[in-house]
């Protein structure tokens, strides 16, 4: 069995520990064995929350420091924050948002900052929030994501039906195929 190591990194209202659940039913209706777990401190809005995302011959739910396999983060920043986690055959997928930190005197960087400094990492981008908007609803941004990853391939071992299947709602569907849409039209893809 194939092992998949996947960090998901965001801040606190953006649906991360959904987003797990969303990887987790897609995986268990294939039958494929997965383990997740949540890190957070307070959780509150704007603060940063992870889950990690073990997939197949795992036996822990945490990701070793250098590795994820895939760093998949909501909000920009916190790939940054969260690169202790990655290795230099690590995908990331990054959506184009960044937000204000809610700490005073942390600097704020911009998305074309921070691609800067993940020069040296296989970075993937979506503007999963255009995609949300086409949609015509905001909540549908991690399912543009998800659908962004499967079109790279990085849940290979799972059907496009097995995550469309456990989305709820036509918006969530629409928007993980407008994601999968975004990564085919790439011309850097994944060789897995």
């Amino acid at each position: 069995m194939v092992k998949l190591n996947i960090l998901v990194a965001g801040v606190g209202g953006q649906g991360i520990i959904t987003m797990g659940k969303m990887i987790t039913n897609a995986c268990e209706r294939e039958g494929i064995k997965v383990l997740v777990a949540e890190t957070h401190g307070l959780a509150q809005r704007g603060g940063a929350v992870n889950i990690h995302v073990r997939i197949g011959d795992v036996y822990a739910p945490i990701i070793a420091k250098h590795g994820a396999d895939c760093l998949i983060g909501l909000e920009a920043n916190e790939v940054l924050r969260n690169l202790d986690y990655a290795n230099s055959n690590t995908i990331i997928v990054l959506n184009e948002y960044s937000l204000k930190p809610v700490l005073p005197k942390v600097k704020e960087n911009s998305v074309e900052e921070i691609v800067k400094k993940l020069s040296n990492f296989r970075v993937f981008r979506i503007n999963a929030n255009n995609i949300a908007s086409l949609v015509g609803d905001k909540r549908v941004v991690n399912s543009a994501i998800l659908g962004f990853a499967y079109g790279l391939g990085i849940f290979r071992m799972m059907s496009e039906e097995s995550f469309t299947s456990t989305l709820k709602g036509e918006n969530n569907v629409k928007a993980f195929r407008l994601g999968l849409e975004e990564s085919l039209k790439l011309s850097n893809k994944l060789t897995i």
